[in-house]
Order: structure tokens, then sequence, then C-alpha cells
């Protein structure tokens, strides 16, 4: 169950980035099941976000109906540039492997995306060698998908500290607003992702298009769960106190960002 700040108000904890099977190959876990495990971790709301494949609202909706819970829906497009979080696109298109098209695509339907696990494919062989490491920081704030994101997930529940730091090192440079997520695609009693990581929101979202409004607001802030097995920084452990001047701060640097 989830512990946090309950000064402060309204609160919503969705995990944005899950995989069910048989729509993502590599998923060992059934829609049913990731519902009842969000529920036993103490989330408000679930998202699948499925391998280039999208779910009908309708399938969605009996889901939700059933379980007396929140689910919502997305995609995880694999492109050139690495994996993309796609809200608001429910079809997998030709074309979508390349990140620029992809975002003609989304913003077409006032759609969002999100840059899923940026270590992957940009970490370093290395991290302990600074020099590589920067270089590989540096190469990774060039990339071409990140010019089109609203955001980057900077704690996955798969990931290792040192890999979340390298994503962390990434969205601080870029100023972009952060998400959480558990990136469950297993049950497993020894290593269970559900639970470690989601994203809270200041207010109740009911359905897709209250999530991508909130998604684009920037209002949202990324949570390690555990306390300390995704990142050492515990920033994340909790709601700050002060995260009105925090959301603040990350606008006022995003605008200076895009103006220079």
């Amino acid at each position: 169950m989830c512990h946090l700040n309950t000064k402060i108000k309204a609160l919503m904890l969705i995990d944005l980035h899950t995989h069910t099977k048989p729509r993502s190959w590599d998923s060992f876990i059934t829609p049913d099941e990731m519902v009842d495990l969000a529920k036993q971790s103490g989330l408000d709301a679930v998202v699948f976000a499925e391998h280039d494949w999208a779910w009908e609202q309708e399938e969605i909706d009996i889901l939700a109906k059933s379980h007396q819970f929140k689910v919502f829906r997305a995609m995880e497009i694999n492109t050139e540039d690495g994996h993309i979080l796609v809200f608001g696109l429910h079809e997998y298109r030709f074309g979508m492997h390349r990140s620029n098209e992809l975002a003609q695509m989304v913003e077409a339907v006032n759609g969002l995306m999100i840059a899923a696990h940026p270590y992957r494919r940009q970490m370093p062989w290395k991290p302990e060698d600074r020099e590589e490491y920067e270089n590989a920081v540096l190469k990774a704030l060039n990339n071409p998908a990140y010019q089109y994101v609203s955001g980057i997930e900077v704690l996955n529940g798969r990931g290792k500290i040192e890999e979340n730091t390298f994503s962390l090192n990434i969205q601080n440079r870029m100023h972009l607003p952060a998400t959480a997520s558990s990136d469950t695609h297993q049950f497993d009693d020894k290593e269970q992702h559900m639970g470690r990581a989601a994203t809270y929101f200041e207010s109740d979202i009911n359905n897709e298009e209250e999530l991508i409004h909130a998604l684009r607001s920037g209002r949202f802030w990324p949570l390690d769960l555990t306390k300390g097995e995704l990142t050492s920084n515990s920033d994340y452990y909790d709601i700050p106190s002060d995260i009105e001047k925090r959301w603040g701060f990350l606008s006022e640097q995003r605008k200076q960002l895009t103006q220079s």
C-alpha cells in the first residue's frame, strides 16, 4: 500500500506504463490480473500501454466496470530513437517507427508523447567512466524524439538506480516534466514491479481526455514507492510540500530553454 504526504490535496496515483498478454508479446500477465495488482498496490488507476498496439475503448470500459477501477489505454511505440509512450492515438500506422512522423500523427489527434525508460540504448556500458557517461548524456539530449515529447519517464519499476539516475540526468537538463511507472510485464512473487513506481496527479482523472490534459499541464510528480530501490534521490519518495513552487520553477526553466 502507498503511504504518502496526506497534507497534499486531491491525491491520485496512476501507473502510466504496463503491458498485458496477449496484446503485448512479452507480457505474462492478463488484464484482469494487472488490475487486481494495481488495486492491491494502492493505486487509483492503471494504463495499458501495449507494444505497437491499442485497446478498443469499449474493451477498456468493460474491464474498468467489472473491477470498479479506472483503466486507461495508450501505446508504447518502438521508434528508431527509442520507445515512446503515446496517448490519444489508438492504432498502429505505417511510419510510426520514425519519431518525426509519429509526432505528426499524435499531434493530428491532439495526443501527446512521453519518452519511456530513456536509459535503454543510450546509457554507456561503463557508467563509472565520467567522460563516457557525460558524452552519453549529451548524445541523449540530442535524441531527435525528445523535441516532441511532453515528458520523460525518469523512474521505471524495472530499472536499477543507476539506470533511473541516467534518465533523471536527461530530464533535469531538458527541464521536462517527469513521470514514474512500473512497466509491469508479469506477476512474480520474488520480483514484483507493480506498486514500485507511479505518477502523482493533483486532481481526479476520469477518462483519457482528462489524463491527456493533466499530462499536458505538467502538474504531476514521479514517485519511487519503494523509497530507495529505484532512486537515491529522496525528492521522489513522497510528494514535496513545496510542489507548487517546483512546478512553477520547472515551467519557467522550460520556457527559457525553448526561447533560447
